[in-house]
């Protein structure tokens, strides 16, 4: 863990919630949560009861995210705000509801919007920190362009913009996607799926790594 979520600075949670709110096109909403001990008090029934073969952390993290997803379905206005783990990992939302739930070890973070404002979304959070090298060569492939990316933390980048597309694509495709079926264009802001499914990705590098895709 980077830094103990009962540790982690509070102002961190509000710069997350800045930047993730930078990234969102018109329609949707976002939020950020510090992961906090007891925070799977926050799982609602038909989630607690999605999630029950996850070790104790997990569920913790989950109730972070949950916390997080709940408060953006009150702000679209729905009377149930479960969202319920699916059996391949994929949050399930609410009818009419589209949005995408992602954690860090310190921070969860979802976003969410109304189905007539886009088809779907994804969203991912990863630290500011560098790939391991043994990760780089499976996550990048040579349709990727990657423009100008840092080379710090560009490979970290690409996985986070990846599991976004990834994310994003699932509940249009019902398809399991590893990162050789997905190619990402930065300079043109976009990516394709071995499928043929086009999203538009973005991203940003301050204070988290901070990914979206979407597609209308």
């Amino acid at each position: 863990m980077n830094t103990p979520p009962n540790e982690a600075r509070p102002d961190i949670e509000a710069a997350v919630d800045r930047a993730l709110t930078g990234l969102m096109p018109p329609g949707l909403t976002a939020g950020c949560r510090l992961i906090r001990t007891g925070d799977e008090r926050f799982l609602l029934a038909a989630e607690s009861a999605s999630i029950a073969a996850r070790e104790p952390r997990a569920r913790t993290a989950s109730g972070a995210g949950r916390q997080v997803a709940h408060e953006l379905l009150r702000r679209l206005g729905c009377a149930d705000p479960a969202v319920p783990r699916g059996q391949l990992g994929n949050p399930i939302w609410p009818a009419g509801i589209i949005g995408s739930i992602a954690h860090d070890d310190d921070l969860a973070v979802a976003v969410a919007a109304r189905s007539g404002a886009m088809r779907s979304v994804g969203v991912d959070i990863e630290p500011a920190l560098p790939l391991p090298r043994e990760l780089e060569a499976i996550v990048a492939t040579p349709q990727d362009r990657l423009g100008d990316l840092e080379t710090g933390t560009g490979g970290r980048v690409l996985f986070a913009v990846k599991e976004a597309v990834y994310k994003a694509s699932f509940p249009l495709d019902d398809r399991v996607l590893g990162f050789e079926d997905i190619a990402v264009d930065f300079e043109a802001g976009k990516a394709v799926t071995s499928s043929g499914r086009r999203l538009m990705v973005c991203f940003t590098t301050t204070p988290r790594i901070l990914a979206l895709a979407y597609t209308a």
